[in-house]
């Protein structure tokens, strides 16, 4: 009883120490969301109504397991834990709660070792953002739910206070874990007078605990980071949580999010004068689509001159307004063309084509082979150029860029009305005017062209070395927390002729953890060093408006007609299977809509894969839609998979710039078994290469990816938790997407990064 007593004087004093750090002087900021122990923004044991921002990732790390069971190795060890502001009210959060990191369960006491997910959705209440409320959920899904509970909060946020009120009901395995810390009526009061400091007490089920974090000087961190340390006491109650632990915290925005006005502004007010960021507000997105944008200005032009410039284009564009040309473009020299071409070239651009239109504009295409993180910094790259070049001739010019020979997008415009854009300014007359197969054909900017001798810079005196790395893992098995293998993958790709390229790739095992070697559990499935991919590939756009008769294929063309593209590859596809694939690709109107459709026949070829079919003819339908306003895209693939199993996956694809994070549900089913399989996953999609790759000017370009991909996923709703199931398998050789900027293609995404093209242009 004594030693008791004294624990609990101790803990007051504590307490006391930590409110009494965070009052020494007045308020200067108060910190918005961080992640807790158990998976959600908060404090250590109860959540607060605040979320994490949008657009960002907070990774958490504390040495107490928060709700753990009590009987075994007890509440201490390893708590990770990775959250996401996925959108405007909505977190979402993964947990890995271990009390040790690499002990074998079923050989010795490895405690508990459990992989969680959790979510929070919440809204401000007032316009003042000082009251909020928010329900969640922790632990969701899974067969031993340790530590799920469902909560409703609300937090009054006064200028130095954070005051949150709310109760949470417990749930999942109570016969492992009766009792969970978050239960019953919970409160919390947090008081931050300094950017650097914050503390909280806070209280549930009959028990209380105290903390502070310190957060380190925004001029260590990169602009918009924050990051912390904590520690963190119990006041009042059990071995539920040990008497004290800490914890570290850090917060990265993925890209600054948007303000939500709806009111339009001026260009100056928008950001126009002195160019927004890529993250402009939908204010100033109005304002520049009134300056570049599909529509244009109002023209002028005879109906002749529009013969040659493509459907819907002007040869002559407004200078002032009111419809009537007031100005002739100066004459363009074939030595400045050439200089054009040079200034292209020596920006990585390839198959540079530089000529003159009959209506006397400027023709230029060129082949996109060095901003392959995102086609709207190579559009951008090329727009300056032009209106370097360009800008004093007050010339007209037609811009066609390509991703391995296809058209991807179009730009005509005049070329000092431009430069004026990339400056900042507001021109009086229209800079460019963008175009997309969806509702264009593209290719028909530059069809009549009279090119100054032959391409610039052939994409195939160059020949491509792409370097990415290779991960295969676990997570949360009884073997380990973390088991890996890791290797590099080299592929070596040469362009053939138009759309054409053919590629072999080497994977070489650079490291791997003890239950990935061989002979040790996983060691059947560890990296070794093969030659997986030996591939002949073609790209090609298919003439569907050829089936219209040619007064109706303008029309056609407003309906997508020229944007279904199609694909097929020969070969060794990976090291168990070779053979041939086709795909299909139709991205209609703005782009918010793509339809495909992909299949193909294999065989195995390695005998130490004779678990899998002998052949494979997967067959899959695909259906993406993309909500522009939350660069949010809904996904949806049904068919007939690589391993013969057939079914579909359901998913939602959150972009931060060039950063995706998926959430997704599969369920397939083998002919063979008597039941289908649900998995659930989170997949994190990265560039790992420059945005500028390097420039191919001497006949080698070796680049990194521009999206590496990894997942982690669990089975759902089954007694037995499956490291791999081969199921829901992806042949892996689709290259549709990948070539339309990672399915970011339509005029509808160009158009919400016009700041970013800007931003480009004006390097």
């Amino acid at each position: 009883m004594k030693a008791q007593s004294m624990g609990r004087i101790h803990g007051v004093m504590a307490a006391g120490m930590l409110v009494g750090l965070g009052a020494a002087q007045p308020s200067l900021a108060q910190q918005g969301g961080a992640m807790s122990a158990s998976g959600f923004t908060g404090w250590s044991v109860t959540p607060t109504a605040r979320l994490l921002p949008w657009g960002s990732v907070s990774l958490a790390y504390d040495s107490e397991l928060v709700g753990a069971p009590v009987s075994g190795l007890g509440t201490g060890g390893h708590n990770f834990v990775a959250g996401f502001g996925l959108l405007p009210n909505l977190e979402v959060s993964g947990r890995m709660a271990a009390n040790t990191l690499q002990t074998h369960c079923y050989t010795e006491a490895c405690g508990l070792r459990d992989l969680s997910a959790n979510f929070k959705a919440g809204m401000p209440l007032d316009s003042a953002l000082r009251w909020h409320a928010a329900i969640g959920m922790t632990d969701v899904g899974g067969q031993a739910s340790f530590f799920r509970s469902t909560y409703g909060v609300l937090t009054y946020s006064p200028d130095k206070l954070d005051l949150s009120l709310g109760y949470a009901r417990r749930g999942g395995t109570a016969a492992v874990n009766p009792v969970t810390a978050l239960k019953g009526v919970f409160a919390s009061a947090a008081y931050r007078p300094l950017s650097w400091a914050q503390t909280h007490v806070e209280y549930t089920n009959g028990k209380a605990w105290a903390g502070a974090r310190l957060f380190a000087p925004a001029e260590w961190l990169p602009a918009g980071w924050s990051a912390h340390a904590g520690i963190n006491v119990r006041l009042r109650g059990d071995e539920r949580t040990a008497r004290s632990w800490w914890s570290l915290g850090l917060n990265i925005p993925l890209y600054k999010v948007p303000t939500t006005r709806t009111v339009e502004s001026s260009p100056a007010e928008s950001g126009l004068a002195s160019g927004a960021p890529p993250d402009a507000a939908p204010a100033s997105r109005l304002a520049q689509r009134r300056e570049f944008s599909t529509q244009g200005l109002p023209v002028s032009t005879p109906p002749e001159a529009t013969s040659h410039a493509g459907p819907g284009l002007a040869s002559s564009l407004d200078t002032s307004g009111s419809g009537i040309a007031t100005s002739e473009p100066a004459p363009v020299s074939d030595d400045r063309l050439r200089e054009l071409a040079e200034a292209l070239r020596a920006q990585g651009f390839e198959d540079i084509g530089v000529g003159r239109m009959p209506d006397g504009a400027i023709a230029v295409q060129v082949n996109n082979a060095t901003y392959n993180v995102n086609t709207a910094d190579g559009l951008g790259v090329a727009l300056g150029v032009i209106a370097r070049r360009l800008g004093e001739a007050r010339s007209d010019y037609r811009l066609v860029l390509t991703q391995r020979q296809t058209a991807i997008v179009g730009v005509a415009g005049r070329a000092d009305c431009l430069a004026q854009w990339i400056a900042g300014k507001s021109p009086g007359c229209n800079p460019g005017r963008l175009l997309t197969p969806g509702a264009t054909a593209v290719d028909s900017l530059v069809r009549d062209a009279r090119w100054l001798g032959e391409p610039t810079a052939p994409s195939w005196s160059t020949m491509r070395l792409v370097l990415e790395p290779v991960l295969r893992s676990t997570i949360g098995t009884e073997y380990g927390v973390f088991d890996y293998s890791l290797g590099l993958r080299a592929t070596v790709q040469q362009p053939l002729w138009r759309g054409a390229y053919a590629e072999v790739s080497h994977v070489a095992p650079l490291q791997a953890s003890s239950d990935f070697r061989d002979p040790a559990v996983f060691g059947s499935q560890r990296l070794t060093s093969v030659t997986d991919r030996v591939l002949v590939h073609q790209v090609w756009r298919l003439p569907v408006e050829r089936l219209w008769a040619p007064q109706a294929r303008s029309a056609a063309a407003r309906w997508g007609a020229d944007a279904v593209t199609a694909h097929v590859t020969a070969g060794r596809i990976n090291e168990s299977y070779r053979g041939a694939y086709g795909e299909l690709r139709w991205e209609p109107a703005q782009g918010r809509h793509r339809f495909g459709i992909e299949g193909g026949r294999f065989e195995r070829i390695a005998d130490s894969a004779s678990l899998l079919p002998a052949t494979s003819h997967p067959l899959l339908g695909s259906y993406r839609y993309s909500f522009t306003p939350t660069h949010t895209d809904f996904e949806v693939t049904a068919g007939q998979f690589l391993h013969n199993d057939t079914g579909a996956r359901v998913g939602v694809k959150q972009w931060f710039h060039d950063v995706a994070v998926s959430f997704y549900v599969r369920r397939t089913k083998f002919d063979w078994d008597r039941s289908a399989r649900t998995f659930a996953g989170v997949e994190l999609s990265i560039p790992l290469t420059p945005r500028k790759d390097m420039t191919p000017t001497h006949h080698v370009q070796v680049t990194g990816t521009p999206q590496w991909s990894h997942s982690v996923e669990t089975v759902v709703r089954q007694a037995q938790n499956f490291v791999t199931s081969g199921q829901g398998v992806l042949p892996g050789v689709a290259v549709l997407d990948r070539t339309f900027n990672a399915d970011r293609a339509g005029s509808a995404y160009f158009e919400d990064n016009l700041a970013r093209i800007r931003s480009a242009a004006a390097r």
